[in-house]
């Protein structure tokens, strides 16, 4: 199921809800802390677009290197990712092209947290 980052009545409910349960589900399985902590990278890029003049060479750069944070984390030992949630991460990652395409993947990223009941 691809995340597609346009804005809709959904994205931020059932999508985001249904993301949570499959990252919940996978194994291994996360503490809340650990996507977090890859909300708050998010949210430091989405704050530097802010002031960014040139998004796509001081900004993008770094979001597009998300990936391979989260490769990091799915291959570490003890592992402190699952598939689902990369899956989730390439998607969004994808499709971040603009500013405005990064606040839309940082609410997004923040609906999936509020739904994530993980912590085990």
């Amino acid at each position: 199921m691809a995340i597609e980052l346009k804005i809709t009545p959904e994205l931020f409910n059932s999508v985001a809800k249904s993301w949570a349960e499959r990252i919940e589900r996978g194994k291994p399985s996360m503490k809340k802390n650990q996507i977090r902590n890859f909300y708050d990278k998010v949210l430091e890029l989405y704050e530097k677009s802010q002031y960014s003049n040139n998004f796509e060479e001081e900004v993008l750069p770094f979001v597009k290197m998300l990936n391979s944070k989260v490769a990091y984390a799915l291959n570490r030992s003890p592992k402190v990712a699952n598939e689902e949630f990369k899956k989730m991460m390439e998607s969004c990652i994808e499709q971040v092209n603009t500013k405005k395409d990064l606040e839309v993947f940082k609410y997004f990223f923040e609906a999936v947290i509020g739904f994530y009941k993980g912590g085990k």
